[in-house]
């Protein structure tokens, strides 16, 4: 038995040692602990970690750059060796590819799927199911590396990780390039604009451009328009943050820009940032921030660049042309209102009389529309009630009872004194009014709602259908039985609300008059509806023949 325990000591032996000589070169902790960084971005799903050697002087672990939300850059100072793990769930791993690219020319590993397990977790472990992978140990000697990785099937959502470990160049201006208006636009209609864009096909159309030296002086007018930077192309242009201070004898310094936003090694910045006469200096500098790892390097710092410039005034300031129109503007105003003081007044005079009048015009129209629902209100009860009163007289006990259990919540509805009701409302309250009838006629109903209209938020006048329903019911189908059919719908066509009723019933001629109450008064309830949303008039229709007969109600421009 103990020969058994130290043969299998001796195997492993090797394989630990060796695992040992691996990452004693790896930079640990005052415990002895190999120490990782999270390299990816905060908005990744994917957990990178990067350990890298002892040679390694400093590093900045964390560097955003603007539009790129899944990209995170890394710099390192003078490492040789890195190594890169992720940890992902064993059922996963199927799922994921990655590629590591070296100098952005080289693919070391082009769309692999994570396989080099180095330790699974337990269960008991904070990520249970899961195992860590071995993505690459690399020699970085003075390289930029390359790591990319997701999770299929959304490649889009690739996450990045670039390693550079390369020295920082020193920022160096190339030119310097003060824009301005060749001629205004103000004058011109946006179709003119177009069709000179159209035909010279560029926005600078309207800049000329000139080289600014060192130490310029710039006359400010109100043709400035932009001035530009061009500094020497870098792998990293969004390290480099432009600060421009303006300072003078009379003033203390002040920041008038910051930004690092470079495009194509460019970066604009707008005339309103240096308009004001001053000293102006640009200053170009690496923005970085490092973790020290050696104390020997604490001080290392990369030198900025600079460029000024001075701003003086216009000598033509004092009477500009365009100072002339505004006081020649503001003059003609003084009068005009002085003048025109009275007119306004008498004409606000006029509009406000007009205003009361349509006023209390609504409020006639509101207490018709009051006076006809409380005429309505009883007319349903009461034919509600000759309902129920005929199926007693046939002895239906139970399907009265049933008609009467209906009635009682239809009732609170009806007597609710609301003007508006929403489109959930309204096909409650029919489909409570027509089970009751179905019960003692036994005909079909439907009640559709389209999917396009917002039935919870959309109103329209409490009660507008029922007179409606009520005639289809009693003067339509009620004979049919059970062939007879009603059919409610709630339709959109653009900005319109359609509301209509189809039954199968015998139809009516349309040219005679009859002496329904309840359907006369709904034809005056929508005159006057129309008194009062004289915008969003309602109309209207009925067309009846012999195999029935379909209403339309058109809520115009009600949506």
């Amino acid at each position: 038995m103990k020969k058994i325990i130290l043969n299998i000591i001796l195997i492993c032996l090797p394989f630990f040692l060796f695992s040992q000589q691996k990452d004693k070169n790896l930079i640990v902790d005052k415990n002895g602990n190999l120490i990782n960084y999270r390299v990816t971005n905060r908005k990744s799903n994917c957990n990178i970690d990067l350990r890298f050697d002892k040679e390694t002087k400093w590093i900045s672990f964390y560097n955003e750059v603007l539009g790129e939300p899944l990209r995170n850059n890394v710099f390192l100072g003078a490492a040789k060796k890195i190594s890169l793990e992720t940890r992902i769930h064993k059922d996963s791993l199927k799922y994921y590819r990655y590629s590591i690219i070296q100098d952005d020319s080289t693919y070391l590993i082009d769309e692999a799927i994570p396989s080099k397990v180095k330790s699974k977790w337990n269960n008991k472990s904070d990520f249970p199911g899961y195992v860590t992978i071995n993505l690459g140990e690399l020699d970085i000697s003075n390289k930029k590396i390359t790591l990319q990785i997701y999770k299929l099937p959304q490649k889009i959502k690739l996450s990045t990780v670039v390693i550079y470990n390369k020295p920082i160049l020193n920022p160096v201006i190339l030119g310097a390039f003060l824009y301005s208006e060749s001629f205004s636009t103000k004058k011109l209609s946006p179709s003119q604009v177009t069709n000179i864009l159209n035909k010279k096909g560029t926005n600078n159309l309207f800049l000329i451009s000139k080289t600014l030296k060192d130490s310029a002086t710039i006359v400010a007018d109100e043709k400035m328009n932009a001035l530009d930077l061009v500094i020497k192309n870098t792998d990293f242009d969004f390290i480099y943050e432009v600060k421009i201070l303006r300072y003078g004898d009379d003033y203390g310094e002040e920041t008038v820009f910051l930004s690092n936003d470079w495009k194509d090694s460019r970066i604009r910045i707008g005339a309103e940032h240096f308009k004001k006469p001053g000293n102006y200096q640009v200053q170009i500098s690496a923005n970085v921030y490092r973790s020290m790892l050696k104390r020997d390097n604490i001080g290392w710092t990369i030198p900025a660049a600079f460029f000024s410039f001075k701003v003086v005034a216009s000598d033509n300031k004092k009477f500009s042309t365009k100072q002339l129109v505004i006081s020649g503007l503001l003059f003609s105003l003084i009068v005009g209102a002085i003048t025109g003081g009275l007119a306004v007044y008498v004409k606000n005079k006029q509009i406000k009389e007009k205003v009361a009048a349509e006023a209390k015009h609504k409020e006639v129209a509101q207490l018709k529309l009051n006076s006809i629902r409380s005429q309505l209100n009883p007319h349903f009860l009461f034919n509600a009630l000759a309902g129920i009163q005929n199926l007693m007289n046939k002895n239906e006990i139970n399907l009265a009872n049933r008609y009467l259990s209906k009635f009682a919540r239809l009732t609170r509805n009806v007597l609710e004194s609301r003007e508006l009701v929403s489109l959930n409302e309204e096909k409650t309250l029919l489909d409570d009014y027509l089970q009751m009838e179905q019960l003692r006629f036994g005909f079909q109903y439907q009640i559709q709602i389209s999917t396009e209209l917002d039935s919870e938020n959309i109103e329209i006048p409490a009660m507008l259908l029922q007179p409606f329903v009520e005639n289809s019911v009693k003067h339509g189908i009620a004979e049919k039985a059970l062939d007879g059919k009603i059919e409610v719908r709630f339709e959109k066509n653009e900005a319109d609300l359609i509301l209509k009723i189809i039954d199968n019933g015998k139809g009516f001629d349309e040219g005679k008059t009859y002496n329904g109450l309840g359907l006369a008064l709904s034809k005056n309830r929508i005159s006057l509806l129309n008194t009062i949303y004289k915008d969003t008039p309602f109309v209207l229709s009925v067309k009846s023949n012999s195999g029935g007969t379909t209403i339309t109600i058109t809520l115009t421009q009600w949506l």
